[in-house]
């Protein structure tokens, strides 16, 4: 169990923030070109509206959306033992998107996509009391935030070195890099980075690039009218849910609060022809 949490660890630690592209290769050894991108320049978080019922409208600055196979029969997820009812799935993307707007629109102040392919940004802390987990939930449904503005890289910042990511656009994608130096430094014991190798050997559908100095993870983007669309789209997605579902479904109750991940996935992937999650900069 130990080992198959790991795993699912460190899978998620890449895929989180982007998952990659099928038509993506392995590129171990390669080294990346002379750095020129579009994307160059410094950004704010921006948002779509989008009209509730009753005439109320509500600004998004991260988009979730799914296109059902049957509209009328939205597969259930099973909530009993952290509400006391299953819900329909599209409600919890939903509330997901609406958490992740919050997050974003209060934490997020600035990014800035260097000309050398470093990151630079200002940001709220998002606080948290307490470690357990209903104190956690209670942090993501109704955020709050420091009133200190940070800075990355900074002094003040401890979010990551300024070096363990990076960037770089290829072929109309945006590729997060992560430092192999890093990543060999997060845990004293645990070889992060031989594990990681070895996923991406055994599941090359996932696409992740592997060089001697970094793994970097695809997204797709759009640029018009000056705002930069960052998403992942139901193709990306699929070789991910694909690894990942038989690893959350391997998981415990305890761990997952009842709920069964793995036919999460499975419903997410089986129950729809699109999907889309989406962050906007301007």
């Amino acid at each position: 169990m130990k080992k198959l949490i790991a795993k699912f660890s460190l899978m998620t630690a890449l895929c989180a923030v982007a998952v990659s592209s099928v038509s993506c290769k392995d590129d171990k050894g390669s080294a990346k070109p002379k750095f020129t991108s579009d994307l160059i320049g410094t950004y704010t978080p921006t948002y779509v509206s989008r009209e509730a019922a009753g005439g109320e409208t509500n600004d998004f600055y991260l988009t979730f959306e799914a296109t059902w196979v049957d509209p009328e029969n939205i597969p259930m997820i099973d909530l009993t033992a952290v509400m006391g009812f299953p819900i329909p799935m599209n409600t919890v993307l939903s509330l997901v998107e609406a958490m992740g707007s919050n997050i974003v629109k209060g934490g997020l102040v600035e990014v800035e996509l260097k000309n050398d392919g470093s990151f630079g940004a200002k940001y709220h802390d998002l606080l948290i009391e307490g470690s357990d987990m209903s104190s956690i939930l209670g942090a993501l449904l109704a955020p709050q935030f420091g009133s200190e503005t940070k800075q990355f890289p900074g002094s003040g910042s401890s979010v990551l070195p300024s070096d363990a990511v990076g960037y770089y656009t290829k072929d109309g994608k945006f590729y997060f890099t992560l430092s192999r130096s890093f990543l060999k430094g997060v845990a004293s014991d645990m070889d992060i980075v031989t594990l990681l190798d070895g996923l991406l050997a055994q599941y090359p559908s996932i696409g992740i690039v592997s060089t001697e100095d970094y793994y970097a993870v695809p997204l797709k983007y759009t640029k018009e009218n000056g705002v930069v669309k960052l998403y992942v789209d139901r193709d990306m997605m699929v070789p991910v849910m694909d690894v990942l579902a038989p690893l959350l479904g391997a998981l415990g109750p305890d761990t997952t609060m009842g709920i069964d991940l793995g036919q999460v996935l499975k419903d997410l992937k089986e129950q729809t022809t699109a999907i889309e999650i989406a962050v906007r900069l301007k």
